[in-house]
């Protein structure tokens, strides 16, 4: 995808649209939602999502309301904005669409980001785990239907929670069994959710490769690396954090201690300089760990990576996170 040009269309667009309020919404829903967010820092573009949300509702446009929602939503909680003031967002957007606008699709799509807030908050009152709320019946029956993106997206944050919460062995079989599909068809490269579903899966991959040398999960590893080098380019701020995590992984699952470590110090630097605060828990977490297995359990280094790394997840609102990782030897 030629992502500048596009760019630069959408840019034109608007200012072609003028005064028509009704096509201007149109174009700045996708503009915001589906075009900006490879070029420009996405915490930028959250805002103008909201607004764009609320200038649909005032001039009746009410699925282009409920699909900007929609986008400010998945983008809000894969991107780090705080869970608490979010989840009320949610909440909101979920109870207006029930009372007022009644489109049980849209409510289909944006329950499993309430469901996933709940649980990365450790809501005593909501599900416990990721596979109470998205299930293997819940994926196969969206593809039955043909909703790829709708499972793609239940797919993403069932990946993102998975491997937050450390149930590597229990999505496994998900990964295995969705991971390829998705890369071979190729569909809809340049959607956001694309962006986690290779993230998370490139991470879980290199975990499983880790363990087992096969193949097969150095080939998904391999394909999500190189599909952030090509982001990257793109936009420094959005996905250089997420290519170097990746690679530090990829180093360390070779034995190329020296550079994972290096890496993992960039792929912290990288979270902390833009924005995104639950991946940089995320990368001293896995810092951690790696120093751990590399012989370093005594070191200094290991227990303020590990302080960071809660203090981060605290700061993201995660507290079921914080208390499972205060609880893991």
């Amino acid at each position: 995808s030629d992502f500048s040009e596009g760019y630069s269309m959408v840019k034109t667009s608007m200012s072609i649209a003028g005064s028509d309020k009704r096509v201007l919404c149109s174009i700045m829903s996708i503009t915001y939602g589906m075009i900006n967010i490879w070029k420009e820092p996405i915490q930028a573009i959250l805002p103008q999502l909201k607004d764009v949300y609320n200038m649909s509702l005032k001039y009746g446009l009410i699925d282009n309301a409920l699909a900007t929602g929609m986008f400010h939503a998945y983008r809000a909680l894969f991107t780090g904005s705080l869970l608490k003031p979010f989840s009320k967002e949610v909440a909101l957007f979920m109870r207006n669409n029930s009372e007022r606008h009644k489109r049980r699709l849209m409510h289909l799509c944006v329950a499993p980001i309430s469901n996933g807030i709940s649980c990365l908050r450790g809501n005593s009152s909501g599900p416990q785990n990721v596979d109470e709320f998205i299930t293997e019946e819940h994926l196969a029956e969206a593809l039955r239907n043909k909703e790829t993106t709708f499972c793609e997206c239940m797919l993403a944050i069932k990946l993102m929670c998975s491997f937050i919460f450390r149930r590597l062995d229990e999505i496994k079989a998900t990964v295995r069994q969705y991971l390829e599909p998705f890369e071979r068809q190729g569909s809809a490269s340049a959607q956001f959710v694309n962006i986690y579903r290779l993230f998370y899966g490139g991470l879980l991959s290199l975990h499983y490769y880790r363990e087992s040398r096969d193949q097969f999960w150095l080939d998904r590893a391999e394909h999500a690396i190189q599909k952030m080098e090509v982001w990257t380019a793109e936009s420094v701020w959005n996905f250089e954090n997420k290519l170097f995590l990746l690679q530090a992984e990829r180093h360390y699952a070779s034995g190329e201690m020296d550079c994972a470590a290096e890496k993992y110090k960039l792929a912290q630097e990288s979270s902390k300089k833009h924005r995104f605060v639950h991946e940089e828990a995320l990368a001293c977490e896995l810092a951690a760990a790696f120093h751990v297995k590399a012989g370093n359990e005594n070191s200094i280094v290991v227990a303020e990576l590990i302080d960071r790394a809660v203090t981060c997840y605290q700061t993201w609102g995660a507290e079921g996170k914080v208390e499972s990782l205060l609880l893991s030897p």
